[in-house]
């Protein structure tokens, strides 16, 4: 590998190990109480090395949330396509292990509360629910022939992605919150089935 080449990973690594320690600094902390030296001193560099690959603190913070945001937006993406029926149990399990992860669960909400808080972050959130549920809505429009014509005609297949969004993020919550006694692991499935009048056996039901 040339010096440039080295230096080129090299910054990437930094990068990726400042990412990581953002992540688990602000989850831990929040957007506002985080400072720029704790993130620098997790990741085990210097503070000046943090302003080298971003520009402030609220930088940092951005590009973390893009980063993970557009990862799970193609993860995601990947969920819907297919049987149903393992549609239904990836996205139990995603719920799941995103509401057990203290980390992953206080993240979310920090995202979604620093969104409420800075409208112009918004807007760039926002272009990645957009396009998750874009492909969502393909997905169902395209293969789930299942869903009652009753429910499509009252609401529509973009509809019912935002509010299946909606419940994925509250059940996160309140999973976290409540415990699994209140919210079960199979708890988004079923709520989602009856939305879209769809039994345990993904039928429409008569």
């Amino acid at each position: 590998m040339t010096p440039v080449g080295r230096r080129a990973a090299t910054k990437a690594r930094t990068r990726e190990a400042l990412l990581v320690a953002a992540r688990r600094v602000f989850a831990a902390r929040g957007y506002g109480p985080a400072s720029v030296e704790e993130i620098a001193r997790t990741a085990g560099v210097s503070v000046g090395s943090v302003y080298v690959h971003f520009a402030s603190k609220e930088a940092l913070f951005t590009a973390l949330v893009e980063d993970q945001t557009s990862a799970a937006v193609d993860h995601k993406a990947a969920l819907v396509g297919g049987d149903p029926q393992e549609t239904f149990a990836a996205l139990d399990r995603l719920v799941t292990d995103v509401a057990d992860s203290r980390e992953e669960a206080l993240l979310d909400a920090e995202v979604w509360l620093y969104a409420v808080r800075h409208p112009e972050f918004a807007g760039r959130l926002a272009e990645h629910e957009v396009r998750l549920a874009q492909v969502a809505t393909d997905e169902l429009a395209r293969s789930w022939d299942d869903v009652d014509p009753a429910v499509r005609a009252a609401v529509r297949d973009d509809e019912v992605v935002i509010a299946a969004a909606a419940l994925y993020h509250g059940l996160i919550r309140l999973r976290r919150v409540l415990g699994e006694e209140a919210v079960s692991g199979d708890l988004y499935s079923r709520v989602l089935r009856l939305l879209l009048h769809l039994p345990a056996g993904g039928d429409p039901v008569s």
